[in-house]
């Protein structure tokens, strides 16, 4: 997918104030196909950033979930993706220009066909909120704290250093 698909409006990533890395897309808001390009699109620009495959899928499906929401719960002709990255955490948000709705998770009938996308949210991010603006519409953010990153152990001995043997003894 192309970050400059028709229709869409791409920023590319960019370092800010706080030297957090940041891009933006605009998306169709009526469009079925929108949660599908903005998950394709996160993944690209996660994957550039080098954020982990586990992370970069636990933040598609949360993306997912909120296009979803955007595209099926408001009449907005148009949503945002932010994408956000900090040396701590990976986070997304979605804003919609339909009118404000206070999100929160429930637990669908178990045969209910939709109905279970927060729960997901919440079940995924390490933390998420919501917010209207001024113009009516919702902004739902959800962020994952990074795994900690150690460097890699080095093996590297002076040349005079004892070498060490381990000794294993059988086990009773």
């Amino acid at each position: 997918m192309s970050p400059s698909a028709p229709g869409d409006q791409a920023d590319g990533p960019s370092v800010g104030r706080s030297q957090a890395l940041t891009a933006c897309l605009r998306l169709p808001g009526d469009c079925e196909r929108t949660p599908g390009r903005a998950r394709a699109y996160l993944g690209l620009i996660l994957a550039d950033w080098g954020v982990c495959e586990t992370v970069r899928a636990d933040l598609q499906l949360i993306v997912s979930e909120l296009a979803t929401n955007a595209v099926t719960c408001t009449r907005s002709s148009e949503i945002t993706l932010e994408i956000t990255l900090t040396d701590d955490e990976a986070a997304v948000s979605v804003a919609d220009h339909g009118p404000h709705r206070h999100l929160h998770a429930q637990h669908a009938a178990p045969d209910a066909e939709s109905g279970r996308g927060l729960l997901i949210v919440e079940a995924l991010a390490s933390r998420w909120d919501q917010s209207g603006d001024d113009a009516g519409g919702t902004t739902v953010r959800a962020a994952i704290t990074l795994p900690a990153c150690k460097p890699p152990p080095t093996a590297l001995l002076p040349e005079d250093a004892p070498h060490h043997h381990a000794h294993s003894t059988p086990e009773r």
